[in-house]
């Protein structure tokens, strides 16, 4: 494989160029460098894709019943935060992922599912309001946060 060869046949060059020719990469030097290069190009790809695509981390944390008293409790409409923790505050069961249908990085002409966000606000699977209900009660053991601090 030359450096002519465009990106996208450089995504599967260098484990494809190993199939076809595995006595040549595995048993010269000048094969061995040539599928170093070619992974060592990809490596940096890679990183350069998942630099580019790597969101902030939303932290989020299990309502408590004790919530509702903590004076760091904060609920705008519908959407609840803990000011201390800088972080959201959602009910058990909530949060259903939104997939998105990419291209493979490794396989022509096949899709990947990713997760390209999450609505805090769904519920990931269908479970009634009353078993919501009765884990908020549960979480932590039925017990304040350790960092509860009453209004």
């Amino acid at each position: 494989m030359s450096e002519e060869d465009g990106d996208a046949d450089e995504l599967l060059s260098w484990y494809e160029a190993l199939a076809e020719k595995p006595d040549y990469y595995m048993n010269t030097e000048a094969g061995q460098k040539e599928l170093a290069e070619m992974i060592r190009r990809e490596s940096e790809r890679l990183l350069t894709e998942l630099g580019k695509t790597v969101k902030r981390t939303r932290e989020v944390i299990w309502l408590s019943k004790h919530c509702f008293d903590c004076k760091h409790f904060q609920k705008n409409n519908g959407r609840m935060q803990c000011n201390r923790w800088d972080v959201r505050i959602v009910k058990p069961f909530y949060g259903k992922p939104i997939w998105s249908s990419v291209p493979s990085k490794t396989r022509r002409g096949e899709k990947e599912l990713v997760v390209d966000d999450i609505d805090w606000s769904s519920k990931w699977k269908e479970i009634s309001d009353t078993i919501v209900e009765r884990a908020v009660e549960m979480v932590n053991g039925g017990y304040p946060y350790f960092c509860f601090t009453s209004k």
